[in-house]
């Protein structure tokens, strides 16, 4: 199995410690840089953000979440402040339900407030940033 303990690793399905992950092991798989990202968290983005853009290649698409619009701001002004990204758009994510009845359709009357915000965009190589080399395997 790919995971210690997994049933198919032939150890009859008795979990193991999970095994200990190296420095090069984990910079192996962050070096070619993700294709994308998403972040929902509770606290503030902006910090989460911040280290999480350097991991992204150019051109990779990005989506952060927050049930309020503050702190998506504060990602915004981040990414135009860093020339980091393109495509930023800032959406209000609301749906509105509809009853629809033969010959006749209208908008519910009790309808629920906007569920949050997303903030979207692609990031970009900043200026004098060399390529990052991806994966031959792609």
């Amino acid at each position: 199995g790919l995971f210690p303990g997994d049933a198919s690793s032939g150890d009859g399905g008795r979990r193991s410690k999970p095994a200990k992950v190296t420095d090069d092991a984990l910079h192996g798989w962050l070096s070619p840089g993700f294709t994308s990202l998403a972040i929902a968290v509770r606290e503030s983005p902006a910090p989460v953000l911040e280290h999480l853009l350097d991991l992204l290649r150019p051109g990779a698409p990005f989506a952060i979440y927050s049930q309020t619009i503050e702190p998506l701001a504060q990602c915004l002004h981040l990414c135009q402040r860093r020339k980091a990204a393109v495509r930023l758009q800032l959406l209000e994510s609301f749906t509105r339900a509809y009853q629809v009845a033969v010959n006749r359709t209208h908008p519910n009357m009790n309808t629920y407030p906007a569920t949050g915000y997303v903030l979207s965009g692609v990031k970009v190589a900043r200026p004098g940033q060399a390529p990052r080399q991806h994966a031959a395997a792609e």
